[in-house]
């Protein structure tokens, strides 16, 4: 017995000494790792395998599962590295939720990593909104690489609002207006080619839009509605006064329109309701307004300015192109009328502004721009001779915003500003006569003076000018008026002596 016990003591002893030798010889090895990219997706995603670590297994081959299915690429044989890497897709019968990849290794060796296969789900950036809200849709757990179509369900059916093809891994992102819709919760559903589906509820709240918001008096006002009961009634009040009525279509749309109640200025609410309790709002800001009568039309007339939304009781001021023409005071409700005469001013548009020092509106008064027709001469006749002092006549030109003639005499028929000896302009009367110090100089036949007249209207159109017409100026000598005056007076002296000595001469004769 004491032999026995010696005898295992040597042989532990030995144990140990091999140990001892044996283990720092033995190279540490890296246990097998397998790494999956991605880590999760939906059916149909490509999943990449990668293992390291298996350099003691080179040259023997492992098998690969998924869920416990080997897939079509295993077994593969290791390498001298001891890696590998390989590929596969994620079967369209695979439950959602977590599984795993294993490799096995002849030994009965295990390796695995966990893969989570997403179930399809979408997902909205916002829950709620009115008809038209711009919703963001993320979807993922859909068939990688199908297409996703997406519905809307409203009045008992569903529209089909757009489709997009999932990403690598299940993901597809789409943006959606709501279409018309009632109130309340309706259903958004998105489905794939292997009918994979996933929906999500959208609150369609009423709304209103005003058109437009701001305005005058008596102008048009439309209020246009969505979201509101199916069919149902809708009253519309601005502020808290009732306007219109009406009945929302199928999809709870509707559109009214109605004028701008009597009010001073500022912002007003608009609220509309309808018999399902639904209800929404909206402001419309009166503004001053102003109209002309006529809008249109010539120098000289008279023109009626109205307004509305002024402040009741102020001074208003109106004016033609800054030009001051007409006030006003409003009355209780803001309006007022007033009249004023177009002044001359040029064809075209001409602003008229109306402000009662903090409210101000503009309104356009549009200018004729036809040109007035050519006069017609008259004297002198073409071609004849006239005095120094001459006298011109031409036919009078009709026009609504009355005319001024302009009147040019020159040697020359091109009326070059060379040859100009007289020209007039603003001349009212269709007659001129030249006056003092303005007198011709003499010309001949063959070099005559010639003559023309042009028409411009109170809008500062100007016709064309008349056909051309010649005269010549025949030589004269004309006495100043101081030299006249004494002349005359010395023949009046003259007819007096000679009155006197004759009848002294008729006397004497009688005596003898």
């Amino acid at each position: 017995m004491k032999t026995g016990r010696i005898l295992r003591i040597l042989a532990v002893a030995v144990i140990l000494t091999l140990a001892m030798v044996l283990i720092p010889a033995t190279p540490a090895l890296a246990l097998p790792e397998i790494t999956l990219s991605p880590t999760c997706g939906s059916v149909g995603t490509r999943v990449t395998v990668t293992g390291t670590g298996f350099e003691s297994f080179k040259g023997t081959d492992i098998s690969i599962f998924f869920d416990n299915i080997e897939i079509a690429n295993s077994p593969l044989t290791i390498s001298g590295s001891g890696t590998f890497t390989t590929d596969f897709e994620i079967p369209d019968d695979t439950e959602t939720g977590m599984t795993y990849v294993r490799v096995r290794t002849i030994l009965g060796g295990e390796a695995r990593k966990s893969f989570i296969v997403e179930e399809p789900e979408i997902r909205l950036d916002t829950s709620e909104g009115a008809v038209g809200t711009m919703v963001a849709i993320e979807g993922k757990g859909f068939y990688a690489g199908g297409t996703v179509d997406l519905y809307y369900y409203r009045n008992g059916s569903r529209v089909n609002v757009g489709d997009r093809v999932a990403g690598p891994t299940g993901e597809f992102t789409y943006t959606l207006a709501i279409p018309d819709s009632s109130a309340g919760e309706h259903k958004i559903k998105g489905e794939d080619t292997l009918d994979n589906s996933a929906e999500v509820s959208f609150e369609v709240i009423p709304a209103i839009t005003v058109s437009p918001s701001s305005g005058a008096i008596g102008g048009e006002l439309t209020v246009s509605g969505t979201g509101f009961g199916g069919e149902s009634d809708v009253t519309i009040y601005f502020n808290n006064i009732m306007m219109a009525e009406d009945t929302a279509n199928k999809y709870g749309s509707f559109e009214v329109t109605f004028n701008v109640p009597t009010l001073e200025s500022g912002t007003y609410g608009i609220e509309a309701d309808d018999d399902e309790y639904n209800r929404a709002e909206a402001t419309f800001t009166v503004a001053v307004g102003a109209s002309l009568d006529p809008a249109a039309g010539f120098a000289g007339i008279p023109v009626i300015v109205s307004g509305v939304g002024f402040k009741a009781g102020t001074f208003v001021t109106i004016t033609y192109d800054g030009l001051e023409v007409a006030t006003a005071i409003p009355g209780s409700n803001g309006d007022f009328s007033a009249t004023f005469i177009v002044p001359d001013s040029t064809g075209g548009n001409h602003v008229i502004t109306i402000t009662d020092g903090t409210n101000t509106a503009t309104v356009f008064f549009a200018m004729e721009t036809e040109a007035p027709l050519a006069s017609v001469l008259l004297l002198p006749e073409d071609d004849t001779k006239t005095g120094a002092a001459a006298n011109f006549d031409w036919e009078d030109v009709t026009d609504p915003s009355g005319v001024t003639y302009t009147l040019q005499v020159a040697t020359r028929d091109n009326f070059a500003a060379s040859y100009l000896v007289l020209e007039k302009a603003g001349l009212i009367a269709s007659e001129y006569a030249i006056a003092e110090g303005e007198e011709l100089e003499p010309s001949s036949k063959e070099a005559s003076h010639y003559w023309r007249v042009k028409a411009v209207d109170g809008a500062s159109n100007e016709g064309e000018w008349s056909d051309v017409s010649s005269f010549y100026v025949g030589s004269s000598f004309t006495l100043p008026d101081t030299v006249r005056k004494v002349l005359i007076g010395l023949a009046i002296a003259g007819a007096g002596f000679l009155g006197f000595w004759m009848g002294r001469r008729t006397a004497y004769s009688r005596r003898v």
